[in-house]
């Protein structure tokens, strides 16, 4: 990417008094009186940089290949992507301008917004969104998005600002899946995205200093001339919660997420205010189905007989939290009420029968794999830890570092893992994408034909109810009958904002809300 470098530079000006003659001199014994300029008083530069902590390192840029949130909350700043969701949880156009879908559902035509621009000067045109979708759906490329678009058929560029998406089939959740942060569109010919960017973002990266910060700076040519408001966004790499908790009561950080034990700490406390709202996330308990002896379903579900939820939403969370299915409440009009999930009621006899019908009645040893930097994963891994030692399972916790944490969790070979999903707001995300046998997020490698069908079927369903029909359907399978995971808590987020900040965070994501940040 191409540095532009700002030369500062002072212009001094010297102030010369001269006299003028009247046709005589003024005695010698006579001081002439001069006013003395006024002294001007130094002013405080207009603060213009943003400081947001950062929880952990970043892995990578690359918008289609890196699926961390450490990442995606910057590389979400540098690229754009066709759709957005608003604090409502609405789809609204971006980069797409309008978009027009055929009768039969299969043909999606697209017109993109006038006047974006690459950071490099090039112009975003309908061939690098064709480009873009291709490589999201190149095998090589690895892409976490790929499922999203299994529907795709072929990319038509009609004009350099209409581009049309031919389907094999009606695809309901097609424009809201390309809200992602991970369809971004990049330019023609893009290759190794992981240092380097090429976006068209509201953002520009100017400089990365492993294990210190992420400096980015604002797009003077972003197409929405009413975002972006603030200069530079620094993200400051602190790890450490009590660092952070510091950092933002003395003033040398603006923003930071906080746990909600944290949140009421800072409650009241000068030049601080607390914001918070019910988060598109959930906690879970990820099981690899096919290692003995999670490959038995009776063992999957007696270790969802042995947790206690409850108690995870009131110790991890301090009650800031709800109980969630696959589908976080936030998502009101597809998650099913947990009151439905005959698994979720604690009950250690059931728990017992079940290991003893599967043939592991004393038990069994295991490792919970979770994320050393994240303190809720670690609690919650001690949690079910002491909760399964009551049917007999012996679990060992294994603390990664993110780095390390992230690579078990794409190699599909781990055994139990704490960590957290973001739902998205249409239930494709929450059941296709991270369930079905193709999914890209599907890590645990989980496979049902009938679990498959229902989720391909409500896809391709136009009518909302006939949608959830078979969205409550597919819900029901996973959580009481298959168990590939343990959902666990959808929890409140947090953030600590300097009181000189305006910020409003929303289950929108923190990146809606920086741009469209400002300095009071």
């Amino acid at each position: 990417m191409k540095k532009r470098v700002l030369a500062g530079f002072f212009l001094s000006m010297t102030l010369v008094l001269s006299a003028c003659s009247g046709g005589g001199t003024a005695p010698s014994n006579q001081s002439q009186p001069q006013e003395q300029p006024a002294q001007e008083q130094p002013q405080t530069p207009a603060k213009t940089e943003l400081i947001v902590a950062a929880e952990q390192e970043p892995v990578g840029f690359d918008p289609h290949k890196v699926p961390a949130a450490s990442s995606a909350r910057i590389y979400g700043l540098i690229y754009d992507s066709l759709t957005k969701l608003d604090e409502n949880l609405e789809l609204i156009p971006h980069l797409a301008e309008k978009w027009e879908t055929s009768e039969d559902g299969k043909t999606i035509t697209v017109t993109l917004a006038q006047g974006v621009k690459f950071h490099d000067g090039k112009d975003l045109t309908a061939e690098d969104v064709k480009f873009s979708f291709e490589r999201i759906l190149n095998p090589d490329t690895g892409s976490i998005s790929k499922s999203y678009f299994s529907s795709l058929e072929s990319i038509e560029v009609k004009d350099p600002t209409t581009v049309v998406f031919h389907l094999k089939n009606a695809d309901a959740a097609f424009m809201a899946n390309t809200s992602s942060a991970s369809t971004a569109i990049v330019p023609v010919g893009a290759g190794d995205l992981t240092k380097d960017t090429a976006g068209s973002g509201p953002y520009m990266l100017d400089k990365y200093e492993s294990g210190q910060y992420v400096l980015l700076k604002k797009n003077p040519n972003y197409f929405k001339a009413d975002l972006a408001k603030i200069e530079t966004i620094k993200f400051q790499i602190m790890k450490d919660e009590a660092e952070r908790l510091a950092a933002i009561r003395a003033g040398k950080i603006d923003v930071s997420m906080v746990s909600a034990d944290s949140a009421t700490l800072l409650q009241g406390k000068e030049g601080v205010e607390v914001k918070g709202y019910q988060s598109l996330e959930y906690s879970y308990l990820g099981i690899n189905v096919n290692k003995k002896p999670f490959d038995d379903p009776k063992v999957r579900q007696a270790i969802s007989y042995a947790v206690d939820r409850n108690t995870i939403v009131q110790t991890v969370w301090k009650g800031e939290a709800a109980l969630t299915g696959p589908i976080a409440p936030a998502v009101k009009g597809f998650a099913l009420d947990t009151s439905s999930y005959d698994t979720y009621n604690h009950n250690i006899d059931k728990a017992k029968a079940l290991l003893a019908e599967a043939g592991y009645a004393n038990g069994f040893e295991t490792v919970i794999d979770t994320a050393a930097t994240y303190p809720d994963m670690v609690e919650t891994a001690i949690i079910l830890q002491q909760q399964l030692k009551a049917i007999g399972i012996n679990a060992k916790i294994n603390q990664l570092e993110w780095g390390n944490y992230i690579d078990v969790w794409k190699s599909k070979d781990g055994n139990l893992m704490v960590g957290r999903n973001t739902s998205g707001v249409d239930a494709d995300r929450s059941m296709r994408f991270f369930f079905h046998s193709t999914g890209s997020a599907n890590v645990w490698n989980y496979s049902s034909p009938a679990y498959d069908e229902l989720v391909e079927k409500a896809l391709m369903t136009v009518n909302p109810d006939e949608r959830k029909k078979l969205y409550d359907q597919a819900q029901m399978m996973l959580v009481n009958e298959d168990v590939p995971n343990l959902f666990l808590a959808s929890p409140k987020n947090f953030y600590a904002v300097r009181d000189n900040i305006e910020f409003s965070p929303s289950a929108a994501g923190e990146g809606f809300a920086l741009v469209r940040a400002s300095i009071k």
